[in-house]
């Protein structure tokens, strides 16, 4: 009997390559829910390499209505699956506290809320897929479909970031990846041991390939120009009425908006420059804080009580015991996002036993010095176990198996949280245990690399997505991406033949 698969479909272009390589070694069933802008969609509407059995398009069942939301379905559909709807709703980057062109009404909010539900559902019962492909979720509107086929029993294939070189893993559960959760029960080698023993990695393969993903990525000035004069051009101002994540994003106003971004930026700089510390003590018992990105789903999905970072340093800043001190340093990639508001680093700066210290300090002998790192759900709290140090995470993480590494889960606990992973020594075998897992079972292929090689194939200088894509250019862009792609489809295949 053929096999019913659900891919999700977007510009990542991830799982329609993923798709064009099943189909030519399994002959099951192909859906796809496409969510796609405007330009690019018309390439989707006519192509030919893909035989999907139906089609739908996200933006095409989801927009902007004059009906009331029906409050008695949408409530039903929640006790129905168990799924928090205001939760997802919230922490959407769209709908709330990140949007800097349009501020939706709470009846708007519920209003796509139910349409996405009635979309989803009626796709899952219609179809009844066996799996659904897709990869880890960075709107709500994603992790809502994918919570909805884990409560209707369908099988998640989702890829993750695993940390390690760039690897991806297969797993249902970001959070823990469906590791064992018992690292006990994992026997190293001998030259294993060793290694951790004499560990003296400071810094994970993760954080060096990021570096190198966030340098790739970075844009030149002519190529923004660039960019931008694609912008102004080829974009369709369309998606402003057809997508609801373009909302309020006119051309003048998107324009504006960048054109004030570089100098607040500059202004923000130069705030750090006179504020921030450059030189501090480390001889000193202290505790490091490395700053989230804020809007980033790693956090708004997977710590979603946690999101107002203000908040938590203060949190954390109340519960430390006396004679320690805290250092916060903000996250070098901020930049991109134009650096926090010098307000919220005047909050930070004001707290006594707080020292906000410069984005150019060593981050690594930050934590080198450390008695513990806390983060939200950042790479800091991974990367310090290369240095034997205890950490505090306020998110769901696959390694917090690892008995160093303990998850925040009341902040009337954190004040003991704390003074027990101060007194915590760290085992360095657990680390290598865990390694052994990813590496098991990851698989040889970087999100990352990929998605630089996708964007200099079909983004305006890895900035503009909304632009015209032919079906010979995806055709090209599959062959010469073939080899690289292989580890991922054969992860694929063995999990859907093998199954």
């Amino acid at each position: 009997m053929k096999k019913k698969i659900l891919f999700w479909i977007n510009g990542f272009m991830l799982h329609f390559e993923l798709a064009y390589y099943l189909q030519q070694q399994i002959d099951d069933e192909f859906y796809a829910i496409i969510d796609i802008n405007n330009n690019p969609k018309k390439m989707f509407l006519k192509q030919k390499l893909v035989n999907f059995k139906k089609t739908w398009y996200f933006h095409d069942n989801v927009k902007k209505t004059i009906k009331s939301p029906d409050l008695k379905y949408i409530a039903n559909f929640e006790k129905k699956y168990q799924i928090n709807l205001w939760k997802l709703a919230i922490n959407e980057r769209h709908f709330y506290r990140f949007n800097k062109f349009y501020k939706f009404t709470k009846t708007e909010i519920l209003q796509f809320l139910e349409q996405e539900c009635r979309f989803f559902e009626k796709i899952i019962e219609q179809v009844k897929p066996d799996y659904l492909l897709t990869y880890d979720p960075p709107f709500h509107y994603q992790k809502l479909l994918l919570e909805l086929c884990k409560a209707k029993g369908v099988k998640i294939l989702c890829i993750y970031y695993t940390r390690l070189k760039g690897n991806s893993i297969i797993a249902s559960n970001g959070n823990t990846f469906n590791l064992p959760q018992n690292l006990d029960l994992i026997k190293l080698e001998k030259n294993q041991i060793k290694e951790s023993i004499g560990n003296v990695k400071h810094i994970s393969e993760y954080s060096s390939v990021s570096k190198t993903w966030n340098d790739k990525r970075a844009s030149s000035k002519l190529e923004k120009i660039k960019a931008l004069k694609d912008y102004i051009l080829l974009s369709d101002s369309n998606n402003t009425q057809s997508n609801f994540t373009y909302y309020g994003r006119t051309k003048p106003k998107v324009i504006l908006y960048n054109l004030l971004l570089i100098i607040k930026q500059k202004y923000r700089e130069y705030f750090m420059q006179k504020n921030l510390v450059e030189k501090i003590d480390l001889n000193i018992p202290y505790v490091y804080f490395p700053m989230n990105i804020e809007e980033e789903a790693s956090t708004l999905h997977y710590a979603p009580f946690f999101t107002n970072q203000i908040e938590v340093i203060r949190h954390v800043a109340k519960s430390l015991p006396i004679g320690y001190h805290l250092y916060v340093k903000e996250h070098p990639h901020a930049k991109h996002r134009g650096w926090h508001k010098t307000d919220e680093y005047k909050e930070i700066i004001d707290i006594p036993n707080v020292t906000l210290v410069h984005p150019s300090f060593s981050s690594e002998d930050l934590m080198k010095y450390s008695k513990l790192v806390i983060t939200i759900r950042g790479t800091g709290s991974f990367d310090c176990l290369y240095q034997n140090k205890p950490s505090i995470v306020f998110g769901d993480v696959p390694f917090s198996i690892i008995p160093s590494v303990f998850t925040v889960n009341s902040l009337v606990e954190l004040p003991k949280t704390i003074r027990t992973a101060l007194e915590t020594t760290v085992n360095p075998d657990y680390l290598q245990k865990y390694i052994k897992l990813i590496e098991e079972r990851s698989i040889n292929f970087s999100m990352m690399d990929w998605e630089i090689l996708r964007n200099n194939q079909f983004f305006s200088n890895n900035t503009l997505s909304d632009i015209d894509i032919s079906e010979d250019s995806v055709k090209q862009f599959f062959n010469n991406t073939k080899e690289y792609f292989k580890p991922l489809l054969n992860a694929h295949l063995e999990k859907i033949v093998n199954d």
